[in-house]
């Protein structure tokens, strides 16, 4: 691989700038053993207005002869930066990067999202936790408590710290009247039918995340190996199940790792929130309904998204503009502005793990999509802004991974 290729920024108020030329090589390295890293960082450096401050850079390569790939941190930028760009037609059409074989590509994905405004600024004092992947040491095979959406859980040290954690949490669906016992709380589940078990009277139930379920932001102590002040933080979607094993009764949407060792896990503070998160579904309520006995359980909204891409496929309109004005319809539809937790949970393989086809089986039937917890996509659960709906996709600002 050689030639060259440019950066376009973009600053806080959506101006952008082109680098000067960046000389490719096959491994990142040129030939006075100088880190391609440093090149990028002189390049944004070095543009106009001081646009970029400071900025650190880190790279690896990819495997062996197949490229490199490096992330930025803008450690002097404020607030929410637009994703970068990379130029590879420096001369007018043609492409200014060749490769002597095989194919070449060039991605860009946003790793953490800047704010101009920090919706999880609510720090829970006195509690520290941390989240471990429901598996099995060794193995990697799911616990017995899995279940799609449900991929792992938050280790809380003492009951005092989890009765703390549960007051943090506070109400979650902007109804104090259904909070619980003296913590004030949701748990944030819903009732859902087994899907194996519906012959049963009465058939088994789960509590799986729920309409409105929790969310907190979580950053890893001072002590973590190799933190400093821009170890960002991540998102996680909670709820309570009291059926679970003891310990493991905070679950966890999303993971951002494969660490089923608590030992190994990283303690961290956590973070909560005001603000409500709502679970996207549509159907003839309001909200997802209990369906712990089977009857009827409510269609949720499911997306498709490809790698380094800013646009989510859904599986039913979302949009406000397009919204029915009698059931079924949206009970939270989407429009320019929003925000949006996108989540791969391994939320199942639909009614296949029903002992007989049920049309009523809940949502992501009785089967984790996932193998086991060494072939969960991680760091999903990032913050997105939607830029723009249409009838068939929504369009994000960022790329997901």
């Amino acid at each position: 691989m050689t030639g060259q290729y440019a950066i376009k920024f973009y600053d806080v108020f959506g101006e952008d700038y082109i680098t000067a030329p960046l000389d490719l090589t096959a491994t990142g390295v040129d030939a006075n053993v100088v880190d391609h890293c440093d090149f990028v960082k002189a390049a944004l450096i070095g543009l106009p207005n001081r646009v970029v401050p400071a900025v650190e850079c880190s790279q690896a390569a990819i495997e062996t002869d197949k490229g490199f790939e490096y992330t930025l941190t803008f450690t002097g930028n404020p607030g929410k930066l637009r994703q970068l760009e990379i130029i590879e037609n420096l001369d007018g059409e043609r492409s200014t990067v060749l490769v002597s074989s095989g194919a070449y590509a060039a991605n860009v994905y946003t790793k953490v999202n800047g704010e101009f405004v920090d919706n999880f600024a609510e720090k829970c004092d006195g509690v520290s936790l941390k989240v471990i992947v429901d598996s099995t040491i060794g193995t990697d095979a799911w616990g017995p408590d899995v279940r799609p959406g449900s991929l792992g859980y938050l280790e809380i040290l003492t009951p005092a710290e989890e009765r703390l954690f549960k007051s943090c949490l506070g109400d979650s669906d902007g109804d104090v009247a259904n909070n619980v016992n003296v913590a004030n709380w949701d748990e944030g589940f819903i009732y859902e039918a087994d899907g194996v078990t519906l012959a049963l009277t009465p058939p088994g139930k789960y509590k799986m995340i729920g309409a409105f379920p929790h969310a907190i932001k979580v950053v890893p102590k001072e002590s973590t190996s190799g933190y400093n002040m821009y170890t960002q933080g991540q998102y996680y979607l909670v709820w309570f199940d009291d059926t679970a094993t003891l310990g493991k009764q905070f679950r966890v949407a999303n993971v951002n790792d494969n660490i089923n060792d608590p030992s190994l896990a990283e303690d961290s503070y956590v973070f909560t929130t005001k603000g409500k998160v709502r679970q996207l579904g549509w159907g003839t309520g309001t909200e997802l309904a209990d369906n712990q006995l089977g009857s009827v359980s409510t269609h949720r909204i499911a997306a498709y998204f490809d790698s380094y891409s800013n646009k989510v496929f859904t599986n039913y309109d979302t949009s406000c503009e397009n919204q029915p004005s009698a059931s079924p319809r949206n009970h939270q539809c989407v429009e320019k502005g929003d925000k949006l937790f996108i989540v791969d949970s391994c939320w199942g393989k639909g009614n296949s793990g029903a002992a007989a086809p049920v049309a009523t089986a809940f949502f992501g039937g009785s089967e984790v999509s996932c193998a086991d917890s060494s072939v969960v996509n991680h760091n999903t659960g990032n913050l997105y802004t939607v830029t723009k709906v249409r009838l068939v996709y929504i369009l994000l600002d960022v790329s997901l991974r």
